[in-house]
């Protein structure tokens, strides 16, 4: 009797077992099938595709890149500008007409510095002076005198290029950015000056 117990167990585990792998199997071949079809993924993106257009309407603006400076005569042409369609993301919004003026230029050139204003003052971190040579000093821009003046060395171990900064109104922090010249590799030193 004790014989014929361990076989029916046996059996049942195994039965068990069996029917779990079958299972398993089964789910993963209908997923795999699905995940293939192309009529399941196309259903998803038609609506997905419909609700993004409707969410955002599309505006037609002239092809300015097709545009010639010479005078062409369109008698016997079509007179129509070509037309590129542009979802009203990218549109620009009205804002007034701002001019420029020019500053006084920077003490010294600079390619990849950073920049960050506190109050009346623009603080101008490092940068490329050429390909060879990184700037290890702050400028410092008074928007009130209207010219350069503070000058200040960063720390040696400070990046030179590259530089994430912000500010609270008070200190600025330095974030990551490149030690060095000739595009190497990132590094993740932080610092924080208080102004």
């Amino acid at each position: 009797k004790m014989v014929g117990s361990a076989a029916k167990h046996t059996v049942t585990k195994f039965t068990f077992l069996l029917s779990f792998a079958g299972l398993l199997g089964a789910a993963l071949i209908l997923d795999f099938l699905w995940a293939s079809s192309s009529s399941s993924s196309s259903a998803y993106l038609s609506i997905a595709s419909n609700w993004a257009r409707e969410r955002s309407p599309i505006i037609v603006i002239p092809d300015v890149t097709n545009i010639t400076e010479k005078k062409v005569d369109v008698k016997d042409k079509k007179d129509r500008v070509a037309e590129r369609f542009l979802s009203l993301t990218y549109a620009d919004l009205p804002a007034p007409e701002l001019q420029w003026e020019e500053m006084p230029p920077a003490p010294v050139p600079r390619l990849d510095g950073s920049a960050v204003q506190i109050k009346n003052l623009l603080y101008v971190f490092a940068g490329y002076g050429t390909i060879d040579y990184v700037h290890s000093h702050v400028d410092v821009y008074n928007f009130t005198d209207n010219k350069w003046g503070e000058r200040f060395e960063m720390p040696q171990e400070m990046a030179h290029s590259h530089l994430g900064i912000a500010t609270d109104g008070r200190y600025i922090y330095v974030v990551s950015g490149q030690h060095g010249p000739q595009c190497r590799g990132p590094i993740a030193r932080t610092f924080v000056l208080d102004t």
